[in-house]
């Protein structure tokens, strides 16, 4: 599988499909239903999805496969789209691969809701302490798309799949048999949707499978970092024990409470995770700690989950965050309201110590997370195909794997009579 330039990890916490779906008949007559949506594909990969509604669902077009209120398939790796029109509301959706979810015209983060019932999640993973084999294997009859991050290292035991620092993905089926990592530290996030098994450690993982909740660590950076003054980094983690929950959380800096200004950090979030940005201005040590708990039925605080902190020395030599150029379309952009054409993005990250981690690809006055793109090294370019949403100009920032966010680099959009 190639190389994913336009993707989105961060956002989403997904699930797995751990056993064969009965491949039941796709509706394509009947009643027109109220409410659209459909899957895109980014390109550049094979994306898998499995969705449920709390209403009535049928397909428009063919492919894909409805059951009842549920329905999966999968997009790419060139570009198409998958449509279905529904009533009620979305109730728990999971994608993975470089995809985006449009309900009614609007683009859709998926990270804001559980994953189908009966399917994987980071919960069912129980690793043990030292090095653990995962392995996905294709069941047959369609393809699965799959991505992973830990807290530790991950490396792939085969071929043809991506990894980059501490995550991985790519796809099995229908004629891919399987793929096989070798990782340690706990599972943060497992998105995978399509028919396939896992295995963990040679032991089949199933929606029943689990043992020891791990409370709250960190998913990036590491514990501890540094950067020079003027730094901003992103600190996130995660309570893989409560995948399909909203966190409440507090972050303290240096030991005073701490909320972040912006929607950047919001972004970054979902079920299951939290983080936060925090601009280090003065030398020295600094301590950054997030403690988590439950929210009960009510929306209330409820019982604790845990608590992870990072160490940052700010100082001259710290850590430098990384840049981002703009490379292509050249600005202003011509955009339309009723008809908006894509068009092809690139930037240029750049990052003094050599550890690019990514480029998120942010919609400033929307305050929306489009797509995040993996890069790596000194040097990296991302692309992204994008129609251009009037109001919402498109910019880029890069994040290196030390969570040094770069400032936003962003295009100018011109908005025709």
């Amino acid at each position: 599988m190639g190389k994913m330039h336009s993707r989105r990890w961060v956002l989403q916490t997904g699930a797995a499909v751990g056993s064969v779906l009965a491949l039941g008949p796709s509706t394509r007559a009947g009643p027109q239903l109220s409410n659209e949506l459909r899957i895109e594909s980014d390109g550049g990969g094979v994306a898998a999805y499995e969705f449920t509604v709390t209403g009535s669902l049928q397909q428009v077009g063919d492919g894909d496969h409805v059951d009842g209120n549920r329905a999966w398939g999968h997009v790419g790796p060139d570009r198409d789209t998958d449509r279905f029109q529904y009533t009620g509301d979305l109730d728990a959706v999971v994608l993975a691969g470089p995809a985006t979810l449009y309900r009614g015209g609007t683009r859709t983060r998926t990270a804001g809701f559980p994953q189908p019932d009966g399917t994987l999640t980071s919960a069912n993973l129980d690793p043990d302490s030292g090095t653990n084999e995962l392995r996905i294997e294709s069941d047959g009859g369609g393809v699965a798309a799959y991505e992973f991050a830990v807290t530790g290292s991950v490396e792939q035991v085969d071929d043809d799949d991506d990894v980059a620092g501490y995550r991985a993905w790519g796809h099995v089926g229908p004629e891919r048999g399987g793929d096989t990592f070798e990782f340690t530290g706990e599972v943060t996030r497992f998105e995978l949707a399509g028919p396939a098994s896992v295995s963990l450690n040679g032991s089949p993982v199933t929606p029943d499978s689990g043992g020891s909740d791990p409370g709250l660590v960190r998913a990036a950076p590491d514990a501890e970092i540094t950067a020079t003054p003027g730094t901003t980094v992103l600190f996130e983690a995660a309570a893989p024990g409560y995948p399909n929950r909203h966190l409440d959380t507090d972050w303290y800096v240096d030991g005073r409470e701490y909320v972040a200004p912006g929607a950047f950090h919001g972004q970054t979030g979902g079920r299951g995770r939290t983080a936060t940005t925090y601009p280090f201005e003065s030398t020295g040590t600094h301590e950054v700690t997030v403690e988590a708990y439950e929210r009960d039925e009510s929306g209330g605080r409820g019982q604790s989950i845990g608590s992870t902190e990072w160490t940052v020395e700010v100082g001259p030599e710290g850590n430098t965050a990384p840049t981002v150029e703009l490379v292509a379309p050249d600005g202003p952009i011509p955009v339309s309201r009723d008809s908006p054409e894509r068009r092809t993005f690139e930037v240029s990250a750049a990052d003094p110590e050599g550890a690019l981690d990514r480029v998120v690809w942010w919609e400033s006055q929307c305050d929306y997370v489009v797509a995040v793109a993996t890069v790596s090294g000194r040097s990296d370019a991302a692309t992204l195909d994008h129609a251009p949403s009037a109001g919402c100009p498109l910019g880029a920032r890069a994040v290196d794997r030390d969570g040094a966010v770069s400032d936003l680099a962003g295009w100018r959009y011109e908005t025709g009579g």
